[in-house]
């Protein structure tokens, strides 16, 4: 049975790569890591008096912290290297937030003083937490020695800043240097809306309240006794140019002229610099298509989360009686039709609401007499009766109202329509249905279907494929994307999000993430409900049962 949370004790930071593959497979959270001499274990209950004075070094082991967090990168685990005992040696106690659930050690120290040093130290564990020994066979006695961090001196205040979305590797290491070199206070400056839309894929990073929260949490995980100020910035200077206070400023390698520029800012206002200490960046071993950067990053974590599930379909929605649907969004010339087209051959009966909607303009038809009453007659052809669309479409998208007023005679007509669409597949045989609808996000229809999946691309993008597309000035391609949700609306509703500014191939591998993630979680989906084997059908086009659900 995995456990959530586990520690491990090591006396050498290399003993921590070894145990990982060990015990990766039994631990299913949080990992921290505590680095415990013998001497330490042999004398826990020395009264802490000698804080201070221990301080001023606590930053030569930023290469162990760094290596630890390097070492551990591809582990799946939230790692959390406790800074607390490395600024205190005689650190009486070991707070955690999470408790724990299992204390793994190396058979080099005394397993009597241990368990006397968990039983008193560690303060956050459950009442039958286990400690467990592993495999030690470490010869390389050169490994415990510590390389000296390019700045050992600590300062009172201390600042860095970031969006820090979805906290990673890289984050660990940058707010693990900041606290080495910090004694008193520790100000972190988080991103705002703002300054995040030059970012890729910008609308899935996290809202500011929760990386801000995810800042301040792990901080004082890792070392509880410093003071920390976490707080929203709309500029990339935030507060490092009005406040006397800040000593040192802790920056990556990429943002080290930033840290210069705001020194100069400073001196202009007569400030003392701070000193700069630059973290170095985590190499990207781990790439899986050229999309990605070269670095450990938050870009990286966000193409990642393309084609996977973001939030899990509504209970109400997956049991009803009918085959599985996902409605397909997104903004104009965002790619729609191409992945129903690639979804359409794993095996899904698709509808394709748009050119289904021609069929809602059919003379005679109510919503045909409804439209023309309102609109007029100057909207009909006069050869056959028939509403002219291009005419009717230079009315609505020069006048927001008049749209609004189109929108609420055809969407209705429209959801019929697909409705029995939908029945229409379902008795071919279909039992996965995709919807593709322009039109979802603004008519509400997210609640008719048991998913939604949307696709989006930068406003930039939007604009230049309809200019080559549809013809359209930059005026006139601008106008007709400020109509539609925005792409932060069209993901707030979905449950998968795809990006198709890149490659094809990079979208269609998106594509088939998200359908075999649907197929793998059917038979869950539908496990106490009696629509399961209807659910489970071969399709019309010849799918092998196991090709659907495995």
């Amino acid at each position: 049975m995995m456990t959530k949370t586990a520690m491990v004790v090591v006396s050498k930071p290399s003993k921590v790569l070894k145990i990982i593959p060990e015990i990766n497979n039994y631990i299913k959270n949080t990992l921290y890591i505590l680095l415990l001499s013998e001497n330490k274990l042999k004398s826990f209950n020395v009264e802490n008096n000698v804080l201070e004075k221990r301080l001023g070094f606590a930053s030569r082991y930023s290469s162990f912290v760094t290596g630890l967090y390097t070492d551990t990168l591809y582990s799946n685990l939230d790692v959390r290297v406790l800074l607390s005992s490395l600024r205190d040696p005689f650190l009486p106690d070991i707070n955690t937030k999470k408790r724990i659930e299992v204390v793994f050690y190396d058979k080099s120290f005394n397993l009597t003083e241990l368990k006397k040093f968990v039983t008193t130290c560690v303060k956050n564990k459950t009442s039958e937490y286990e400690i467990i020994s592993f495999s030690d066979n470490e010869t390389d006695e050169s490994s415990s020695n510590l390389t000296s961090s390019q700045s050992e001196i600590s300062y009172d205040n201390v600042v860095l800043g970031g969006t820090f979305d979805r906290l990673h590797a890289g984050h660990k290491i940058l707010l693990s240097e900041a606290v080495l070199h910090c004694q008193k206070k520790l100000t972190i400056g988080v991103t705002d809306i703002n300054m995040l839309k030059s970012k890729k894929l910008w609308e899935l990073i996290e809202p500011c309240s929760i990386r801000m929260k995810n800042v301040k949490e792990f901080l004082e995980d890792v070392e509880p006794r410093l003071k920390y100020d976490v707080i929203p910035i709309s500029d990339m200077y935030g507060p490092t140019i009005e406040t006397p206070e800040f000593e040192m400023i802790v920056v990556s390698a990429e943002t080290i002229n930033g840290g210069n520029k705001i020194n100069e800012l400073r001196k202009e206002r007569g400030l003392n610099p701070m000193a700069v200490h630059s973290v170095p960046l985590l190499p990207e071993t781990n790439k899986s298509d050229d999309v990605e950067e070269d670095k450990i990053s938050s870009s990286n974590n966000r193409l990642r989360l393309l084609g996977t599930l973001l939030k899990p379909p509504s209970p109400k929605l997956y049991l009803s009686n009918k085959p599985y649907t996902i409605g397909l969004s997104g903004g104009i010339a965002s790619g729609k039709s191409n992945i129903a087209k690639y979804l359409g051959s794993y095996g899904a009966g698709v509808i394709y609401a748009d050119l289904l909607a021609h069929k809602v303009y059919d003379v005679g038809t109510p919503c045909y007499k409804a439209v023309v009453e309102h609109f007029g007659e100057s909207i009909i052809n006069d050869d056959d009766g028939t509403i002219n669309r291009k005419v009717l479409g230079g009315i609505v998208f020069s006048n927001k109202d008049q749209l609004e007023k189109l929108n609420s005679l055809v969407w209705p007509a429209l959801l019929e329509l697909v409705k029995s669409d939908i029945k229409r597949l379902e008795h071919s045989g279909f039992n996965i249905v995709v919807i593709e609808a322009a039109v979802l996000c603004q008519a509400g229809w997210d609640k008719e279907f048991h998913e939604v999946w949307t696709t989006v691309i930068p406003q930039e993008e939007a604009i230049k494929r309809l200019k080559e597309r549809n013809n359209l000035t930059d005026e006139e391609a601008l106008k007709r994307i400020s109509l539609q949700p925005s792409n932060s609306e069209q993901i707030a509703i979905a449950n998968v999000v795809f990006c198709s500014l890149w490659t094809k191939s990079y979208t269609e591998k998106q594509v088939k993430l998200a359908w075999n993630g649907l197929k793998s979680r059917l038979p869950y989906l539908f496990k106490n409900n009696n629509h399961n084997n209807n659910i489970l059908k071969k399709s019309e086009v010849g799918t092998a049962d196991e090709n659907i659900i495995s």
